[in-house]
């Protein structure tokens, strides 16, 4: 399937968590949040304390921020940060997301809830995103949120964004400038 430039952000959260190990306290588990646009498919990657609407909103606009600019639709998965009650038809979002949306001008088309396909992109990241960035930086202890995605995080997010597309001669990140952002006006 083909997307247009800037149409649609794909969010979701790993399955799988990451650490931090703040200094005399015990380490906690952190929720790791995942975007990734439909054309180029560039991602952007974030760990958070949780997946409530409030962290939630916080890694979308976040995302928004990384992209410079923000997609026509974000399409999130049926989880409770985003939607009210989920619908094989139609799904009810939560007012602050709702809220959130309407602020910054882009419509919020969950998926359905029986079908995988409408998120494809999304679980790949997430996939690479085990691969190319929890293998990276899992022995690294940080000690806090900022650490881990400022040190951690981004740096091997740069390297996947930057390596090339399997059987192409060009990254999501060149895709991306060459093509998204031109077209996307930011």
């Amino acid at each position: 399937m083909e997307h247009k430039a800037g149409d649609k952000l794909f969010v979701d959260y790993t399955g799988a968590k990451l650490w931090i190990y703040p200094p005399g306290e015990q380490p906690r588990e952190v929720e790791v949040f995942v975007a990734i646009l439909g054309c180029s498919l560039l991602t952007y990657v974030e760990a958070a304390e949780s997946q409530r609407k409030e962290d939630f909103i916080t890694a979308c606009e976040n995302a928004f921020y990384y992209y410079g600019g923000v997609p026509r639709a974000i399409v999130p998965d049926n989880l409770k940060s985003a939607v009210t009650k989920a619908s094989r038809y139609e799904a009810i979002l939560n007012t602050e997301f709702e809220r959130f949306g309407e602020y910054y001008g882009v419509t919020a088309y969950p998926t359905c809830a029986c079908s995988p396909k409408d998120k494809a992109h999304v679980e790949n990241a997430v996939k690479l995103t085990y691969k190319d960035i929890f293998t990276v930086i899992e022995l690294l202890h940080c000690p806090d949120l900022c650490l881990l995605n400022i040190i951690a995080i981004r740096v091997a997010l740069e390297k996947h964004n930057n390596k090339n597309l399997d059987r192409r001669n060009y990254s999501r990140r060149s895709y991306f400038e060459d093509v998204e952002r031109r077209l996307w006006g930011t």
